[in-house]
């Protein structure tokens, strides 16, 4: 009698590692800018400077094709500006990368001034709140007043540093993810 050889086949799809590797890829990418800040920052403001077009040009015929309702010439004119901004970025992305910078601290420092005066409002969390206004505001203010040389280099930085906490939160994300999956699979067991 001949022996069939079972064998359990594997799926590619059933390993959990794929859950982590987003998170990782994070990580890589984000460790990889920290390397090189300043073609970080120059790939930075080129992507707004795209992004600002596409969204530009989705906007400006939007509210070209619906020119008779009210509002629609706002789109237009806002998705046209976007488009002229977005093109001066891609004209000069390095002064792009520095706008994004001086963006970034001026919504640092005004957010900070509301996550302060929030505190004052709320019954939970005033602590937490006084102290990221203030850190917000404090870092607004910073960044706001560096030079360009400093705030193109900055927006690499930024970027890496985001990339990496992005990762390292996807992966204890999936992991705690995948224990309460585990934990539910035993309780139903």
């Amino acid at each position: 009698m001949a022996h069939a050889m079972t064998s359990k086949r594997i799926n590619v799809g059933d390993w959990s590692g794929w859950d982590y590797l987003p998170g990782i890829a994070f990580i890589v990418v984000g460790v990889l800018a920290l390397m090189m800040a300043p073609l970080t920052s120059l790939a930075t403001g080129i992507y707004v400077g795209a992004m600002l077009c596409v969204a530009g040009g989705f906007a400006f015929i939007g509210g070209l094709s619906h020119i008779k309702r009210g509002g629609a010439w706002l789109a237009s004119l806002l998705g046209l500006l976007s488009i002229v901004v977005g093109i001066a970025f891609l004209y000069n992305p390095a002064a792009g990368a520095i706008t994004v910078v001086w963006m970034i601290g001026a919504w640092l420092l005004v957010g900070g001034m509301f996550e302060f005066a929030t505190a004052f409002t709320t019954p939970l969390g005033k602590g937490w709140l006084v102290l990221v206004g203030m850190v917000d505001v404090a870092l607004g203010v910073l960044v706001l007043f560096m030079d360009p040389k400093e705030a193109f280099a900055f927006l690499g930085y930024y970027v890496g540093i985001s990339f990496i906490f992005r990762g390292l939160w996807t992966v204890v994300f999936v992991g705690e993810t995948h224990e309460i999956s585990r934990t539910v699979r035993e309780a139903i067991a």
